[in-house]
């Protein structure tokens, strides 16, 4: 493509996201800040376009504000914003506006990464795609519960799209994984047939039929296939976000038109065997993208992405082999029985069953001091406690569900990404089946996002340079999650380049986050990329270079009261960690008591637990006490100081000991006695207690019907001055006592 036709094609883009822009209103923001800075990027590598880069070098400072603000678009900033787009016009070139042949800009879905860029012969006239669009109109009237379920059921179909086109990817010769995916865009055709979803329906006849061709061996799975496949499913998606949001009412209920005719079109030409008429252009790497709208209907970007010359493939992630065949027959194994259940019901039956337990566990107790109980009467309550029991194992264990769908997702981001950036990934799973909280692996994606991308541009390094250090031109990324100490570990892991320590201390110094005479450990100098803003990319990209991806993935760990940790060896490569307690789920913990409080300390969390006798209590400086345990010195930390309680036993052989441990390291907690270990439903405490205590992890109604709170182990062991609490009222444990 002639840099003329670029830069034009770039404008004509830009006219569409601007045209969509409204006051209120966030959506489009990205895009627009994409497509200005490539037109800063393609100006300035051309003479005499001075003028133009300058401008849109100015215009993209001032979208960087306004999207770094979180702020919608102001009535000013959309005025801005068009006259802009004439002025860029003007500077390009373009004659005016095109009203009706708008070129849609490659997006990709938020959970995915930004598309492959790689340079593709200009076609020879790009077909006219407007008028044959058709709108997408909803009968919100009629069909909403039936729009809703369609929504949830495609959503299914379109991850097992995405999943299976993996697989296809790297065995294309897997006739299993291929009818998954064929039957998959059958039943998303029916469905959208049946709603009268016309666009949708006909998007995903033409995919079927691509792929019915290659399961009568009439066409071979190569790289455009599986490309034009995922333009595809992500262009379904975009449809299914549009509906969703119609129908949350976060978007307006009109005609919609989401571009598809050029799709369709070298879909048909693959199945034809002509050769392929795409559009090429800039890569994005933003949510869907604004809509235009145009004849009282709105248009909507699709996903488009260029894909790489047959002649010259850029190397691609390899995405870890699994046995397909076994993988469907899982998957239809376990959604043969399957029930949807809205979550509201969910949590509320959740509620009810933790309340049954504690009166079961109330009414046994008092059962238990009546005198001259009939034998029979008691068995049946003994028997009634058991069932109680197993009703709230089962009722908690529906709210667990599996990491896979979130590991599933990072696939696609590193097969993205090392086709984007030209680099080879061998990319790794471990721990799918691990279960954790449905909460947490909601808010588990983002960081994961972030720093698969940032192992990706940071980390590992192209083959060339990984040739020139003597390592094979193939990286290493490896995605596992296990249990430990109670707590989920996730760690990303990757063979790179490692951190550069001193790049970071330096960067570090000269935003003022330390002094160049401080002396920090190299754990302390990792941990400055996580501050905001702060990154040592030598320019901004599109990838990096903002300071906001590995600053997100701190807040949401911290927000589940989680930790991430780094480890990093020059040459070697980066380990990130996080660790993330499951404190939506049931507990069993140890029921201890302090002066009158009643604490619960996690099982898993419990190494120890001991009464100290005389000599192995020492105090260091006279202010730090540690206790000996077998020869190992670990921190003591008294509950009752910590707390601020009274009425609590003094003296340290008078206690008993409990040692707990987060990750590597140990804590000696002193508590006045051990009462007995329970199951317990965790209580969220309320975000409006103004002096809620950091070492508190939640709360939980015990069997006697007393308040008892959990203790934040991770946040105890990493206690380091217990002035943090000693100032905190004692009405923060008022709660403790029902």
């Amino acid at each position: 493509m002639s840099d003329c036709c670029r830069l034009l094609k770039l404008t004509d883009q830009l006219q569409a996201e601007i045209a969509a822009a409204r006051a209120g209103d966030t959506h489009g923001q990205f895009p627009i800040l994409d497509i200005i800075g490539n037109l800063r990027d393609e100006a300035g590598a051309r003479t005499g376009k001075a003028e133009l880069a300058a401008a849109c070098a100015q215009a993209w400072e001032r979208v960087v504000k306004i999207v770094e603000s979180g702020a919608p678009f102001q009535a000013e900033d959309v005025l801005w914003l068009k006259n802009l787009l004439a002025q860029v016009q003007a500077l390009a070139g373009a004659t005016g506006s095109s009203a009706v042949a708008i070129l849609p800009a490659p997006v990709t879905t938020a959970s995915t990464a930004p598309e492959t860029t790689a340079p593709i012969t200009p076609p020879p006239a790009a077909p006219e795609i407007s008028l044959e669009e058709l709108p997408l109109t909803l009968n919100l009237g009629e069909d909403l519960e039936l729009l809703r379920e369609f929504i949830a059921e495609s959503r299914e179909h379109l991850d097992n799209i995405e999943r299976g086109v993996l697989v296809l990817e790297a065995q294309p010769d897997d006739a299993e994984t291929l009818n998954t995916v064929f039957r998959a865009f059958h039943t998303f055709k029916g469905g959208a047939g049946f709603l009268n979803l016309i666009p949708i329906n006909r998007l995903a006849h033409v995919l079927e039929s691509l792929l019915d061709l290659a399961r009568q061996g009439k066409l071979v799975i190569d790289a455009t296939v599986i490309e034009l496949i995922l333009r595809g499913r992500d262009v379904l998606k975009q449809f299914l976000d549009e509906i969703d949001g119609q129908i949350a009412g976060a978007r307006p209920v009109q005609a919609t038109i989401i571009p598809t005719a050029l799709l369709k079109t070298e879909v048909q030409e693959v199945i034809e065997g002509k050769p392929r008429i795409t559009a090429a252009g800039p890569a994005k790497v933003e949510s869907a993208a604004a809509a235009v709208e145009i004849s009282g209907a709105k248009i909507e970007p699709a996903p488009v992405k260029s894909a790489a010359p047959e002649a010259s493939e850029p190397p691609r992630a390899i995405v870890p082999a699994v046995d397909a065949g076994e993988a469907n027959r899982a998957n239809v194994q376990q959604t043969g029985g399957m029930v949807k259940v809205d979550t509201a019901k969910l949590d509320g039956l959740l509620d009810l069953v933790g309340e049954m337990v504690i009166a079961q566990s109330l009414v046994g107790q008092n059962l238990g001091q009546l005198a001259g109980l009939d034998p029979q009467f008691a068995r049946n309550i003994a028997q009634l406690g058991r069932i109680t029991k197993e009703l709230q194992r089962v009722s908690m264990s529906l709210r667990m569900v599996p990491i896979r769908g979130v590991f599933q997702k990072m696939s696609r981001v590193v097969r993205d990404l090392g086709a984007k950036q030209k680099k080879k990934v061998q990319f790794t799973t471990h721990g799918e089946e691990t279960e954790l909280d449905r909460g947490v692996v909601e808010e588990l994606n983002d960081p994961l996002l972030h720093m698969i991308r940032n192992s990706m541009d940071h980390g590992i390094e192209s083959p060339e340079q990984r040739k020139a250090a003597g390592k094979p031109e193939t990286g290493t990324l490896l995605l596992r999650a296990y249990h430990q100490g109670g707590n989920i570990v996730v760690e990303v892991e990757d063979d790179g380049a490692g951190l550069n320590k001193e790049k970071i201390l330096k960067k570090a110094i000269e935003r003022g986050l330390t002094t160049a005479n401080a002396a920090l450990t190299d754990d302390e100098i990792y941990h400055f990329i996580f501050a905001a803003g702060f990154s040592t990319a030598d320019k901004v990209t599109d990838l990096s270079g903002r300071g906001v991806g590995l600053d997100v993935v701190r807040r949401n760990i911290e927000r589940l009261r989680g930790q991430v940790s780094i480890s990093s060896k020059p040459g070697h490569g980066t380990l990130f960690r996080m660790s993330l307690p499951l404190t939506l789920a049931i507990i069993d913990g140890f029921i201890v008591k302090v002066g009158d409080e009643r604490y619960i300390i996690p099982t898993l969390s419990v190494r120890e637990s001991f009464r100290p006798q005389p000599g192995m209590v020492t105090v260091i400086q006279n202010k730090a006490e540690v206790v000996n345990v077998r020869g190992r010195i670990i921190p003591l930390l008294r509950l009752n100081e910590t707390f601020g309680l009274t009425k609590t036993k003094s003296e340290v052989t008078d206690g008993i000991v409990v040692v707990v441990e987060a990750g590597t390291d140990s804590r000696c907690l002193l508590v006045d006695g051990l009462l007995h270990k329970q199951e317990v439903v965790i209580k969220n405490l309320n975000d409006m207690m103004v002096h809620k205590n950091p070492l508190l992890a939640g709360a939980a109604i015990l069997g006697d019907g007393r308040v008892g709170l959990i203790l934040d182990v991770n946040a105890l062991v990493h206690l380091e001055s217990q002035s943090l609490v000693s100032h905190a009222p004692a009405l923060t444990l008022g709660t403790a006592t029902a």
